[in-house]
C-alpha cells in the first residue's frame, strides 16, 4: 500500500452498482485482494433505493476506492460516468455482483505492457449457484468476427485504455440496457482489433436476482430491434462487417428465439425459426440452435 500514489493508478475499475448492498462487499474485497497495487475503484452508485452506500463505506477507508451517487441511469449511463472520473491510463469494469481473482490485475498489466495493444479481453469462469464453476470456451486470439454470432465478451474481463472509451462510449438508451455492451464490443469492433487471451482471472457469480436473468418479453424483442437498428445505421460497421450482416441477424433472433422459449413464449420462439434459418442457413449446426430446438420441442 505504500507504493500506492494518484500518479502511479494504472487502472480504473468501474464498478455500477444499483441495489447491491447485500453483495457489493463480497465484490469490493476482491478487488482489495488484487497482488497488483496500482489501481483505484470507482463505485457509481446508480441511483440505489437500497443501502448500497452504506454498504460501501466501510471500504473507503481505503484510498482506493471512491464512491459517486448519480441519478438511476442504468449501467452504460453508469459505466460512461465512471470512465469520465478514471484516472488510470486503463480502464476495466465489474459488475456489482462478480468477483476478481487475485492475479486478474497482474495479467493484465503483463498483456498491456507486453503488447501494443487498445483493447483485450482476459476469460472468466461461472459460479453456479450450486458452486460448480464452469469453464468457458478459449476464444480466437482476435475475436472481432466472432462477436457477429453472439456476446462472448463479459465487462469484468475487458480492459482498454481510457482514451477509446471516450471515444467509444456505452449507449445510455433505456430500450438498449441489457445489450448495451454488445453493441459496443460490435462497433469497436468494425474499427479496431480486439484481443482475447485465454488466462481465467475472475468470477461471473450467476445467481437468481441477477439482472440479466430477468425476462422481459416485450422488453427484449425492443432491445433486440434497437440493437440490429443501430448497428444498421453504423456505416463503418455495416462496411466492416458486410459478408456477416446475415449471420448477425441470424443469432441475434437466435438469442431472442432461447429466451422467448426459456421464459414460456414457446411459440413466438417456433414463429422466428423461418426467419433464423433463412438468414443464416449454416445456424442449423451450431449448439444453440440445437439448444433452442430441444427447448421448444420439450422445454
Amino acid at each position: 500500500m505504500s507504493e500506492w500514489s494518484v500518479d502511479s493508478i494504472f487502472f480504473s475499475i468501474v464498478i455500477p452498482a444499483y441495489n447491491r448492498a447485500d453483495r457489493i462487499g463480497k465484490t469490493l474485497e476482491s478487488v482489495l485482494e488484487q497482488t497488483f497495487f496500482q489501481f483505484e475503484v470507482l463505485v457509481v452508485n446508480d441511483g440505489s433505493t437500497d443501502d448500497t452506500v452504506g454498504a460501501v463505506k466501510p471500504y473507503l477507508a481505503d484510498h482506493r476506492v471512491r464512491l459517486f451517487s448519480i441519478e438511476n441511469g442504468e449501467r452504460g449511463a453508469a459505466r460512461n460516468f465512471g470512465v469520465r472520473q478514471a484516472r488510470g491510463a486503463y480502464v476495466t469494469f465489474l459488475d456489482s455482483d462478480d468477483l476478481l481473482l487475485p492475479w486478474h490485475l497482474a495479467e493484465a498489466f503483463s498483456i498491456a505492457k507486453n503488447h501494443t495493444i487498445d483493447i483485450f479481453h482476459l476469460n472468466y469462469e461461472i459460479l453456479h449457484g450450486n458452486g460448480r464453476i464452469e469453464t468457458l470456451q478459449v476464444l480466437p486470439r482476435e475475436v472481432n468476427e466472432k462477436l457477429l454470432e453472439g456476446n462472448f465478451l463479459s465487462c469484468l474481463g475487458i480492459f482498454g485504455k481510457r482514451e477509446l472509451w471516450l471515444r467509444y462510449p456505452f449507449d445510455e438508451s433505456r430500450v438498449l440496457a441489457g445489450s448495451e455492451d454488445y453493441e459496443l464490443w460490435l462497433r469497436i469492433a468494425a474499427r479496431i482489433p480486439i484481443y482475447c487471451f485465454p488466462q481465467v482471472t475472475s468470477r461471473l457469480v450467476n445467481h437468481t436476482a441477477r439482472s440479466v436473468l430477468k425476462v422481459d418479453r416485450q422488453g427484449l424483442v425492443s432491445r433486440i430491434t434497437a440493437l440490429e437498428q443501430k448497428l444498421k445505421a453504423d456505416q463503418k460497421f455495416t462496411k466492416a462487417f458486410e459478408q456477416g450482416l446475415g449471420r448477425l441477424h441470424a443469432y441475434t433472433e437466435l438469442y431472442l428465439a432461447l429466451h422467448l422459449a426459456l421464459s414460456g413464449g414457446r411459440w413466438a420462439a417456433v414463429q422466428l425459426l423461418p426467419r433464423i434459418v433463412s438468414s443464416f442457413p449454416r445456424i442449423v449446426f451450431s449448439y444453440r440452435f440445437m439448444v433452442l430446438i430441444k427447448k421448444i420441442l420439450i422445454g
